[in-house]
């Protein structure tokens, strides 16, 4: 006959087992969700590649299986997938790629051996575009502003820097960057010292714009210089046009300059900083004069050139409009004041 004790335990036996059952089947259950993922791609070795996009945010995978294998994919799916080119289905060859996310997708479950499967994704397909990189030595060279003087040798340090860039343009001939030194570097520098320049390098021309991926390294130079002098150049938009010559000759004569030639436009001066400050602010004002001769004005000429500035001590006018004539020439009317009403 059975004893209470073994009644008891037969039942919490039972209980336990039904449980567990239960637990089992729960798990087995096959479910049909919707998880979103982060998608990071990346070569197989740092900056061997580039690839754009290179992120891919909130992928959305509609996954099934069961309950418990379902979970797991999407608690990995909640940390952002990284995907080595080359590896999940995705290509490693420089080109332009269409990649399918739902066998992308499904190939990253299949590798933790999980019953479950992708039965679709949004977006369904993206196209990435792989870039090989390179890495190059490429030396520095220096560029002054126009006007500043040194003495010896400009120094760079380091004189040679690493450029990484697309291997289609790893091969053209005569790379270099620059280390560009720009009026306000020198503007407030003492001249007959030396000095030292901390200056960010800036590629060449024909690499502006080729491939977000060029990356150069270190990004600045110091550049080592002897200053002598520093100038600074203005554009002034108008200058007056003015008449100058004998007074005496002048006052028997009218002279008119042709309207087009009243004031010179876009005039580019060229000299010391504090001269220059003194022409942007308003302290001084510049103005070009045709000079006449008695004889200029006894002919009547109808052209002649400016001649003559009234400028700062130091300052030279560099050009005038896009030409660097700076003796354009004037058309003036010149006619007998008795003559007037």
């Amino acid at each position: 006959m059975e004893t209470r004790r073994e009644r008891i335990t037969n039942l919490v036996t039972v209980t336990l087992v039904t449980v567990l059952i239960w637990i089992w089947a729960a798990g087995e259950t096959r479910e049909e969700i919707t998880s979103f993922a982060d998608l990071r791609f990346s070569g197989q070795t740092r900056d061997s590649l580039r690839i754009a996009p290179e992120e891919l945010p909130s992928v959305s995978f509609q996954i099934r299986g069961p309950r418990r294998e379902v979970d797991a994919v999407a608690s990995r799916f909640r940390e952002t997938v990284d995907i080595a080119v080359g590896t999940l289905g995705v290509p490693a060859t420089p080109g332009e790629h269409e990649v399918d996310l739902v066998k992308l997708g499904q190939t990253f479950v299949d590798a933790d051996e999980l019953p479950v499967t992708v039965l679709a994704a949004d977006p369904r397909t993206i196209r990435i575009t792989i870039e090989s990189l390179e890495r190059r030595a490429v030396p520095v060279t220096v560029e002054l502003p126009d006007g500043v003087q040194t003495t010896n040798a400009v120094d760079v340090v380091p004189a040679e820097v690493e450029l990484l860039l697309p291997s289609d343009l790893a091969s053209l001939p005569g790379l270099s960057v620059t280390a560009r030194v720009d009026d306000a570097d020198v503007a407030s520098l003492p001249p007959g010292r030396r000095h030292e320049l901390e200056i960010a390098l800036t590629l060449p021309d024909r690499l502006a714009g080729q491939s977000e991926a060029i990356r150069v390294t270190p990004r600045k130079a110091r550049v080592g210089l002897d200053l002598v002098s520093t100038d600074a150049s203005i554009q002034v938009p108008s200058i007056p046009v003015q008449v100058s010559g004998p007074p005496a000759d002048l006052d028997q004569h009218v002279v008119t300059i042709d309207p087009a030639s009243v004031f010179l436009r876009d005039v580019t001066l060229r000299g010391p900083r504090a001269a220059i400050d003194d022409i942007s602010n308003g302290r001084v004002n510049v103005i070009a004069f045709i000079h006449l001769t008695s004889d200029d004005l006894a002919n009547r000429i109808r052209e002649t050139r400016i001649s003559m500035w009234r400028l700062p001590r130091g300052v030279e006018v560099s050009s005038i409009g896009e030409k660097p004539d700076t003796s354009p020439p004037i058309s003036i009317t010149i006619e007998d004041r008795s003559a007037q009403p």
